[in-house]
């Protein structure tokens, strides 16, 4: 997906709250942001990608800071959050027929999208967000997804945000519960609040998902030119793929799908919802074929 107008408002608005997480030397903060537009200046252009350019905001910042994680306390508390909040979750998805807990599993992670911190107008509350729980997604290709798995199937989960990754449990679980065989890919090093190997431990996806792996990058999103031999031999190998959040449906639009591709995230940005031809605020399934791209 290529950057829309607002982009550049929203990587500067994140560059600057990323900052001020960042350091309380002005001296510094200063050097980041100058950093910050240079880079700005050269990589703002209409064919950009915006997690492309938004990793390397996070990058310029580190070094100019030295702060390497500056989300770490927020992800924290918002895997304790999430931890306290899943029996319900998983009690909710438990009352659903059988044929409909792998649809409100996703149900559940999709809203668990909304924990993100920093982006304009978007709130990372929640427990506000799980009251519109029963809200239908605005594109639902759930059923799509339920009817390609199989005994042996090999899914790759790619997920996004720390807390997040709690409620991306329950749709690891119901894919296993259909015979599929998943891996979960987290990120290598801090980006943003995006999930790491910590964060997996910490809400018990390493218990069950079959294989928890990372991407091998710090990058936002998924950059093929970033990550791990051992990321690709996954990517490139897996039967379907589940990509939550916005950041890879940014990166991954870029390429060919090379399998079927379910994105699942909710539309929290102008130009991500006009891409995906779907309203702001709304929840989205949408299941690609292979070799589809933007």
């Amino acid at each position: 997906m290529k950057v829309g107008s607002e982009c550049g408002y929203c990587i500067m608005h994140r560059g600057h709250k990323i900052i001020q997480r960042s350091t309380n030397d002005e001296a510094k903060r200063v050097e980041a942001m100058t950093g910050l537009l240079n880079m700005l200046g050269e990589r703002y252009h209409p064919d950009a990608v915006p997690s492309y350019i938004g990793a390397e905001r996070c990058r310029v910042i580190k070094d100019a800071t030295g702060c390497a994680d500056p989300y770490a306390d927020l992800k924290t508390k918002s895997n304790t959050q999430a931890n306290q909040i899943l029996p319900k979750m998983i009690e909710y998805v438990d009352k659903h027929p059988q044929a409909k807990r792998l649809y409100a599993a996703l149900k559940v992670a999709c809203i668990g999208n909304v924990i993100e911190f920093d982006v304009p107008g978007h709130s990372s509350d929640i427990e506000e967000a799980l009251k519109g729980l029963e809200e239908p997604f605005c594109v639902d290709d759930s059923e799509k997804l339920r009817r390609l798995i199989k005994k042996g199937t090999k899914v790759l989960l790619l997920t996004d945000n720390a807390g997040e990754i709690a409620f991306d449990r329950l749709v690891v679980r119901e894919l296993r519960r259909l015979g599929a065989h998943v891996t979960v890919a987290v990120k290598a090093g801090p980006s943003l609040n995006d999930a790491l190997m910590e964060d997996a431990e910490a809400v018990g996806m390493t218990d069950e998902a079959d294989d928890v792996i990372t991407t091998g990058a710090d990058s936002i999103g998924v950059n093929l030119a970033e990550t791990s031999e051992e990321f690709n031999k996954r990517f490139h190998s897996a039967d379907v793929i589940i990509a939550k959040g916005m950041a890879n449906w940014e990166t991954l639009t870029e390429v060919p799908a090379p399998c079927p591709l379910m994105y699942v995230f909710r539309t929290k940005c102008e130009p991500v919802a006009r891409a995906v031809k779907a309203p702001m605020n709304v929840n989205i399934a949408k299941l690609v074929p292979g070799g589809w791209k933007l």
